[in-house]
């Protein structure tokens, strides 16, 4: 990134402030549009922009163009939100309406009054936020400052999502529960994907409207994407919102594949995103290099790939289920075209849902029910785009006149330019495409974006009639096709997907399914790593997901020494290597997480990631014999595609004594099965000490029911949970769990940094983690045994 703004700065000419530099492709150098703070960046205007959308699309009354055209110059406010059912969201809440708001509201800077932030009238809950301040304001007001910081360790945490205003919209939409089995297929950077697992672990009260917590929900978010380094990063974003019910791939959505669950039954999806690529003409307040590169073959050469990707999730979804197709573009021709013709392919079988009642507060517009297609033929003849780069293009009424005009339509690499379903079929009017929502910028200064509910009638089919869609690509200058390594990037998601790329060169362990008895097509399961080919050719290597026996000594004795209850459901842990490496992180999922890892070939689905981190490995020194592990007999298929019940077990140093502890990530998800015995009470003074020190030193913690309760307890994992309360220096909303190890002369707070940050930031408004010098010199030196431990 430096390297670019240090190539931009060279780029440009020194200019006085009324001196206007005109480049030789027509773009005027001014010193009035901040790209970034103390930079100087080209005007945010396109003359081709402006021609589509007001003259050819008319997709905004002519009085309102000024207006929009103002907005989308302006900077785009900064918008978060909170996840409705997690336990710290009412604090969070009331923190900001009772310590933020008040303590920024009247300030000003450089002679300008700051507004503070206010809650997006429309969003759920009002737990949502806008938040207009410019960056240099929060760099130099202390207020801000600290708003600022509050803002980012709850951000690492979870606890806090910044995302775009309108792109909290279509999850909103999809009213996700959960038992429900949920597919975003177009999911990365991830803030769209997260909302969906927050709604799965959310119930709310049919009666009073309260929302509570799930830890252990039956139902499934798969969270899909082409590309492999984006598909890692919806792994990195997901462990802000640990859950035993995600499953992270790497696919072409267009060509997602049948999943099929135990008995051969097929996967069929409750609620489906599609957030597909696009040309993302509607963050053009955010990603300006937009404004230079953009064209009318933009969103020409997506449209099939967004067609595509929109009729396969209607082949997957089950009746009565929904899907939200998105795009942050005001093009039509990715919009309004591309469901016209999903429609129609599957006439009689889904609707456009109404949507008006939905979100009140929210400001939209209905969708097209007419639009054109800039083809870039010329004539002077007929109808032509009015305005500068545009001119001289003609306007066919209908796909047949312009093959007529075009003997047949045109071809470029052996690939047809345009195609029929791009104009409005006959019966665009009995379509409902009113029933989509279009937002605007100068609505509620927002970004710009496209959404549609559609509903499976109840009773249909699921396989809809085959339609062959051919993979234009188009130049991004003249509206040509081009070969397909010549998609137009865009700098966000709003993209075409490319064929997903190889992982980073890395050596990966694949153990062999040597215990299988299956044929066929699953040699999938406990021990098969995520190895193949995707149809682009692109080799495709993951770790693999190894079940452990649940009748495993090892296993059986941990679980015991955590005090778990026969309840818990050992036969869906996992771990994310062969079964002759020693084990050392233990997964958790959900059933049905695990009957799709057991019944698909991984090298098929590519699955990147799945499950919650619930427990790791703890060496506690050497011993002296230890159980043997089981020898599986014919009835027992280790790492088998067939046996749900199946597993292998667990390799470890035979000279050591090891034990699992509770991990911070997968705490929620596993403290409803834990004893009460390991359930460690403790006050706001013993909270502030343990977040405190690293280590703290079983005679530093201060006299009370914690110390009482934890001295005499065997060294191992324990829970520790902080009921609300307050103090003369903090003050607890929610109650807290937390993990705990415990040495025979120390104990640590299983916590990391930022995790230690944010708890003290809600607790006791100031970040009581970083302890003074002399408290923690006197801790050094006395805590090795713990400090070897972990």
């Amino acid at each position: 990134m430096a390297r670019n703004k240090k190539k931009a700065f060279k780029s440009r000419k020194r200019t006085d402030d009324n001196e206007v530099v005109v480049n030789k492709d027509g773009w005027t150098n001014r010193p009035s549009m901040p790209e970034r703070e103390g930079e100087w960046t080209m005007d945010w205007s396109n003359a081709r922009f402006e021609a589509y959308y007001r003259h050819f699309q008319k997709v905004l009354p002519t009085d309102e163009w000024d207006t929009f055209m103002e907005y989308m110059r302006k900077t785009l406010p900064t918008t978060f939100r909170l996840p409705a059912g997690k336990l710290t969201t009412p604090t969070i809440a009331d923190i900001i309406a009772t310590i933020h708001i008040p303590h920024l509201s009247g300030i000003e800077f450089e002679g300008e009054k700051v507004d503070p932030p206010r809650i997006l009238s429309w969003y759920p809950r009002g737990l949502g936020y806008e938040f207009s301040a410019p960056k240099r304001v929060l760099r130099k007001l202390p207020e801000m400052k600290e708003f600022h910081q509050f803002l980012v360790y709850q951000t690492e945490v979870g606890n806090i999502s910044r995302q775009e205003a309108v792109s909290m919209v279509p999850p909103l939409l999809l009213d996700v529960q959960p038992d429900h089995v949920v597919l975003d297929a177009c999911a990365s950077p991830g803030s769209k994907t997260a909302q969906l697992v927050e709604a799965l672990h959310t119930k709310t009260d049919p009666i009073t409207g309260e929302a509570s917590f799930v830890p252990f929900p039956s139902g499934i978010v798969i969270a899909n994407d082409a590309e492999y380094t984006r598909a890692q990063l919806l792994v990195h974003q997901s462990a802000r919102l640990p859950s035993p019910s995600l499953m992270v791939t790497n696919l072409d959505a267009s060509l997602f594949p049948t999943l099929r669950l135990e008995n051969g039954e097929q996967v069929f999806f409750d609620r489906i995103l599609c957030d597909v690529p696009c040309s993302g003409d509607g963050t053009l307040r955010k990603n300006v290099g937009i404004w230079k590169k953009w064209s009318t073959g933009d969103g020409n050469g997506l449209h099939s790939l967004q067609l595509r990707i929109l009729l396969r999730a209607m082949n997957m979804l089950r009746p009565g289920g929904k899907i939200v197709y998105s795009t942050c573009s005001m093009n039509p021709l990715e919009n309004e075209a591309v469901l016209a013709a999903a429609l129609n392919v599957n006439p009689g079988q889904y609707i456009l849902a109404p949507t008006s009642d939905l979100l009140p507060g929210l400001i939209r517009r209905p969708g097209l029910s007419y639009w054109k297609v800039a083809t870039n033929v010329s004539t002077n003849e007929t109808e032509v785009i009015t305005g500068e780069d545009l001119s001289g293009q003609r306007d066919f009424d209908s796909y047949e006149a312009y093959c007529q005009a075009t003997d047949g339509g045109e071809m470029k690499f052996g690939r047809p330019k345009f195609h029929k379903s791009m104009w409005p079929p006959e019966n665009v009017g009995e379509l409902g495409l009113e029933n989509c929502l279009r937002i605007y910028p100068h609505l509620q200064n927002t970004g710009g974006f496209f959404v549609a509910l559609i509903h499976k009638l109840p009773g249909q089919g699921s396989e809809p009639e085959a339609m062959l869609i051919p993979d234009p690509i188009t130049n991004p200058d003249d509206g040509t096709t081009t070969p397909d390594d010549s998609v137009p990037k865009s700098p966000t998601k709003r993209a075409g997907s490319p064929p997903p790329q190889q992982p980073p060169s890395k050596k990966v362990k694949v153990a062999k399914n040597v215990h299988s008895k299956s044929k066929g097509s699953a040699q999938s399961g406990m021990v098969i790593g995520s190895v193949g080919t995707n149809p682009g050719g692109a080799v495709f290597k993951e770790a693999p997901f190894t079940f452990i026996h649940e009748m495993d000594p090892l296993l059986q004795e941990s679980l015991k020494r955590l005090h778990l209850k026969t309840s818990f459901p050992s036969a869906n842990v996992f771990v994310r290597h062969p079964p002759t490496d020693y084990m050392k992180t233990f997964y958790f999922c959900n059933l049905l997480v695990k009957s799709v890892i057991l019944h698909n070939q991984l090298e098929r689905i590519r699955l990147v990631s799945a499950g919650v981190k619930a427990f790791s490995r703890q060496d506690m020194g050497p011993a002296n014999s230890l159980p043997d592990p089981p020898i599986p007999d014919d009835n027992v298929q280790l790492g088998g595609s067939g046996d749900t019940n199946g597993g292998t077990s667990i390799n470890y140093p035979r000279d050591r004594q090891v034990a699992l502890r509770f991990t911070n990530e997968g705490i929620l998800t596993v403290v409803g099965f834990v004893n009460d015995e390991v359930k460690i009470p403790a006050d706001l003074e013993t909270l502030k000490r343990l977040l405190s020190l690293q280590f703290p030193l079983l005679d530093q913690l201060v006299s009370g029911s914690f110390a009482e309760l934890i001295r005499p307890k065997s060294t191992g994992s324990y829970i520790v949970i902080v009921e609300p309360g307050n103090t003369e220096d903090g003050v607890l909303r929610h109650t807290l769990i937390l993990p705990l190890w415990k040495s025979s002369t120390s104990v640590s707070l299983m916590v990391d940094k930022q995790g230690k940050s944010a708890i003290s930031l809600q607790v006791f408004g100031k970040d009581v983690s970083q302890p003074s010098k002399a408290e923690d010199n006197s801790a050094k030196g006395k805590t090795g045994d713990l400090e070897d431990e972990l």
